[in-house]
């Protein structure tokens, strides 16, 4: 549908969110996130051990949305892109979206809680007291060679000693939402303070600092993979774990995008900046990270199959094991051929019933995907065998309280500043946009 737009046709101040226009959705966002919290607190304290792996599955979940919208308006700035200027603000509300998470991400600082996920910090804390009682001064690793003799296994947690411990962990946990929070209140507010003189410097500015920060914020992604999914087995390693989670980022991210797009459409708004154009442009990039997926998943499988080395296989024949087995032959179905098939017409892309309907089906294999990556590690991790009996019920409510508290918190948060960046200089340009 082609149609012309002039700045006479946009509404002067852009267009402000009413929340009690989405009270349905709100609403139903904050009672999942209360009724989730509760249940979560009595999770919490009844059996910690089983429920820090809830946490940390639903924390990450999030997590992936958090960095998704950071990398969308830091491509879109670094690439000088014009078409994303009306979505952008989805993005940078996504992207600011750290704040909050970090509060939730909080337990996993406990002991009781980070204990149970991570058992390389249970041979440090007990090579800490070792130090501490030795007769004569020894430090941390020298306590752990020592505790070597006896389990030789703990030889690789000496030799990785330099990267994982324990303080180094805790610093790293800050910085990682250190640096994302960084990036996305910089960039957020350089768009603001574009709203206020209008000057094309702003978008200059951010598309500098875009090109400057984001090897730091490849970083922060790529090492919290590593440290709150990797090191849930301290003898396993992947050279392309960062890169595939870095993909289901940018994919659930962008799911999210386009429906939320169409839910403030379907209220609305932005009738005269967002046009089937935009769904197409977004399905595109939706495709891109479906086929970018696949092949860096199906990359990390054949390295780790070829290779045959001992520590790496661990992960998949853990997930080819009982039940996961079947889970893991889905995730191959749904999050790669089910996506290809249904993104590849241009017509279907710009249907917004069609392209809703295979967002949400996306969001769905994310979540099966993060699960499929953390659940399988608590069973044996715990020594209670592949399946926890009932667990299923902890991860939901986990689930409820981290993603209902942040879609509750993000769909409020939409009232606070305009839609769409009403003051920039190429607004029509992305208006009117036809590719």
């Amino acid at each position: 549908m082609s149609h012309h737009v002039t700045f006479n046709d946009l509404p002067q101040g852009g267009e402000k969110f009413e929340p009690a226009k989405g009270g349905k959705l709100i609403g139903a966002f904050g009672l999942f996130g209360l009724l989730g919290l509760l249940a979560s607190a009595f999770f919490f304290f009844k059996n910690t051990d089983t429920f820090a792996y809830s946490w940390l599955f639903a924390v990450f979940f999030c997590f992936t949305f958090v960095a998704g919208g950071c990398f969308w308006i830091l491509l879109h700035s670094a690439s000088n892109s014009s078409w994303g200027v009306v979505v952008r603000r989805i993005w940078e509300n996504m992207a600011n979206m750290v704040v909050p998470l970090a509060i939730l991400a909080s337990p996993l600082l406990i002991p009781a809680v980070n204990g149970p996920l991570y058992e390389w910090m249970g041979h440090h804390r007990t090579a800490a007291e070792h130090a501490a009682h030795a007769d004569h001064p020894t430090t941390v690793k020298e306590a752990l060679h020592h505790m070597a003799a006896d389990n030789p296994h703990l030889h690789v947690l000496v030799t990785k000693f330099g990267y994982m411990n324990l303080n180094a962990w805790y610093i790293r946990f800050g910085l990682y939402f250190l640096v994302l929070w960084f990036i996305a209140r910089t960039l957020r507010g350089k768009s603001l303070q574009q709203e206020q003189d209008g000057d094309i410097k702003h978008t200059i500015k951010a598309r500098q600092f875009s090109c400057i920060v984001l090897l730091p914020y490849a970083l922060a992604v790529t090492f919290a993979a590593y440290d709150w999914l990797v090191g849930l087995d301290y003898n396993w390693f992947s050279t392309m774990w960062g890169v595939y989670i870095f993909a289901g980022c940018a994919w659930a991210s962008m799911a999210a995008s386009i429906l939320i797009v169409i839910w403030l459409r379907s209220l609305g708004y932005l009738q005269k900046v967002v046009t089937d154009e935009h769904y197409h442009l977004m399905g595109k990039l939706l495709f891109a990270f479906t086929v970018f997926w696949a092949y860096i998943s199906f990359s990390q499988y054949f390295l780790i199959w070829y290779a045959n080395i001992t520590e790496e296989t661990r992960f998949y024949l853990t997930r080819n094991t009982e039940g996961w087995r079947e889970v893991s032959i889905f995730i191959l179905l749904g999050h790669f051929i089910v996506p290809f098939l249904f993104l590849l017409s241009q017509q279907k892309k710009k249907n917004t019933t069609y392209i809703g309907l295979g967002c949400v089906w996306i969001l769905f294999m994310h979540v099966v995907d993060m699960y499929w990556n953390v659940i399988p590690e608590r069973g044996p991790s715990l020594g209670v065998g592949v399946v926890v009996p009932y667990a299923w019920v902890q991860d939901i409510a986990a689930f409820c309280a981290v993603f209902g508290a942040m879609g509750f918190l993000y769909l409020r948060g939409l009232a606070k500043y305009s839609l769409y960046p009403w003051r920039d200089p190429r607004l029509l340009e992305s208006v009117n946009v036809v590719n």
